[in-house]
Parts: structure tokens; sequence; C-alpha cells
């Protein structure tokens, strides 16, 4: 595969991430046209959250995780993307920083996700959250709809 090809895949798995990031702000609400591959397993294990640790099957089960997700915090939940990086031609790390609030108080807790992508569709992640360093939420304003992307080919150029 020319380094071109390479590029143009890589930005259509980036774009995929992207499109999984807005399916779960918006609450999972377009169940035709979501990008996870049939097998999709989305990883969760958070030690402050062990009733939630498990494995997420498909859009059904993923969606089911971010809603319990949501029922537990008393805002619901919210994502700030930072950061979305591909490492070769099927994973991509995404950096975010999630907002919820238990016992009256906002937190922020912050995270990565490992996915992986081929054959055009999602076929799963991990999701990581930095459970040692969580901080009382500071509202600075809204935050970027769409994470910074990072190559990791510095002498790749535009297609």
């Amino acid at each position: 595969m020319d380094q071109s090809t390479g590029r143009t895949k890589v930005r259509a798995n980036i774009e995929l991430v992207v499109q999984a990031g807005a399916l779960i702000k918006s609450g999972f609400v377009d169940r035709e046209n979501h990008p996870f591959a049939d097998d999709f397993v989305f990883h969760f294990f958070n030690p402050q959250l062990p009733g939630l640790a498990g494995d997420y099957h498909g859009f059904d089960g993923t969606a089911e995780l971010f809603e319990r997700i949501g029922e537990l915090s008393e805002t619901g939940f919210s994502n700030a993307p930072h950061s979305l990086t591909p490492y070769g031609d099927e994973l991509l790390v995404a950096f975010a920083t999630n907002t919820l609030s238990f016992d009256g108080e906002m937190i922020d807790v912050d995270a990565v996700v490992v996915w992986r992508v081929f054959g055009g569709r999602i076929h799963e992640a991990w999701d990581i959250p930095a459970v040692n360093t969580v901080r009382p939420h500071l509202d600075i304003g809204p935050s970027a709809e769409s994470p910074r992307t990072e190559s990791r080919d510095e002498e790749a150029g535009p297609d």
C-alpha cells in the first residue's frame, strides 16, 4: 500500500471515531447510521464504578453503558474531546475529559479510549480512565466540537 492510500485509510478511521463520539454525545439517537461493526465490543473498567465494569456488545450494549453512566451521574455525562491520534492503520487513541456529578459534586475525569478500526467499521474500544487524578469540575466554557487530530507520519503531506 502506498503512503497516500494509508493516509486516506487513517483519515477514514478518524472520521469513524469522530462519528462514534457524536453518537455518544447525542444519546445514541441514530440507530441506522452508526460506525460500529456487528461484533463491536466496548471494554469498560473503572475501579470507582465497579458495577459498570464489563464488555458491552454492539450498538445496544454500548448505548446501555452510556445510559447507565448518565443515570448514575446527577447531571448526566458529558465529554470534552482533546485529541485523537492514529497509530498505524488500525488503532486510534482518543484523549478526553468526562464530566459527571456524584453527591452534589461535579467532577472531571480524564480518559483515553483505544479504538480498533478496520474494514470501514469500529470493532473494539477500551476505555481507560485516569482514576487517580479525578478533580473538581471547572466550568471554563464550551468544549471544542471536534478533537485535535495528530499525525504520527511527519513526512506525510496532503493527499
